[in-house]
């Protein structure tokens, strides 16, 4: 029994003297540090963009009418048919103004003679009065004038098109009555096409004649059109509030067609070299813009440092700075929102560059 209490005792005094030992060590100094990613401040091209969706349109997409009354004798061309300018497209029957025209020619003869007769008999005998004299000469201007009228409807008989063009729509058939005035067909000028899109006003100071518009549609992904802007709308749609702008397309293209949708981007805003940073890297800090970047204190020891920022435009996630950052300081982005101002952190390599690296 006394054994036991012996060593019960001795075990107690040795733990008491080990306990005494660790308390009379000094304690290690525990520093938090957060591990973080950075990037190099390096000014570069910023644009922000105006994406829109527009359609095709014909500068030349028209319907031709009648001038005269008649029935349409034939077509020289086919729907879908191209034509040249000046080539006749159809045929309205003329018998009836050729009769006219025989008619009006033989009265414009014996007009003219008459008026010749009677000036000569009154210049060289002076025969007769001046009065029937004047009369004479306005029959006869009257004729002439009623003929060459005839002559202007029988060449308007022969419907031709008035530009290069294709024959989009037949509208009147071979044998149907046509008067003056009736749509006889459709004519769309497939060489002068145009990409018309509505921008909201808002950005009626952005945009002006002669910027360059991206342009590509869905048939063709990887055939991006760089054309310039050919007319910018001076007036606002007052219900959609937009305003009108458009591209004129490349002639000889069968592959576009008018009403095709296309896609319209066009740039908004342009600066060459600016500071660039991702949205998800600016904090508030009361009503301040507020990033992180590296910096060191007094032992050389990496920190974050809190730095009040001046923004500008943005576009999709990316936005510019005006004012804060400098050329070459090192933005601190993944782990930058678990950050105070001074706090110790650990800068490691970007994950997906040092993958690409070692690839």
């Amino acid at each position: 029994m006394n054994k036991q209490l012996l060593f019960g005792s001795l075990m107690a005094l040795l733990m008491a003297s080990g306990c005494a030992e660790d308390m009379q060590q000094p304690e290690e100094e525990v520093v938090k540090s957060v591990t973080v990613e950075t990037e190099t401040i390096s000014p570069r091209l910023f644009e922000r963009h105006l994406e829109l969706v527009g359609s095709i349109e014909a500068q030349n997409d028209v319907r031709l009418s009648a001038e005269v009354s008649g029935r349409i004798q034939r077509y020289y061309v086919d729907q879908g048919d191209r034509v040249a300018q000046g080539a006749p497209i159809l045929k309205i029957d003329d018998s009836k103004l050729q009769r006219e025209q025989a008619r009006l020619q033989a009265q414009v003869q014996q007009a003219e003679e008459q008026y010749e007769r009677l000036k000569r008999v009154f210049e060289q005998d002076s025969v007769g009065s001046e009065i029937e004299l004047i009369n004479a000469k306005a029959a006869y201007e009257q004729t002439r004038a009623a003929l060459e009228s005839v002559e202007v409807d029988l060449r308007n008989t022969t419907v031709r098109a008035p530009f290069d063009a294709t024959l989009e729509e037949v509208i009147m058939e071979s044998g149907e009555m046509a008067s003056p005035g009736a749509v006889l067909v459709r004519l769309i000028g497939s060489n002068r096409l145009k990409v018309s899109a509505g921008v909201p006003s808002v950005y009626s100071d952005a945009i002006t004649r002669g910027d360059t518009a991206q342009i590509w549609f869905d048939f063709q992904l990887s055939d991006t059109l760089r054309l310039p802007i050919t007319f910018v709308g001076q007036s606002i749609d007052p219900e959609a509030r937009t305003f009108e702008v458009e591209v004129k397309l490349p002639p000889q293209r069968e592959d576009y067609k008018v009403d095709m949708i296309g896609n319209i981007k066009i740039s908004t805003f342009r600066k060459d070299s600016a500071v660039v940073i991702g949205e998800e890297y600016i904090y508030k800090e009361g009503n301040q813009n507020v990033v992180y970047v590296v910096d060191e204190d007094g032992d050389g020891n990496s920190m974050a440092r809190m730095k009040r920022v001046k923004l500008g435009p943005s576009y999709q996630n990316e936005i510019m700075v005006t004012e804060g950052l400098s050329n070459d300081e090192r933005l601190i982005t993944v782990g930058s929102s678990f950050l105070q101002d001074s706090m110790r952190i650990e800068v490691v390599e970007d994950k997906e560059k040092k993958i690409v690296q070692e690839n």
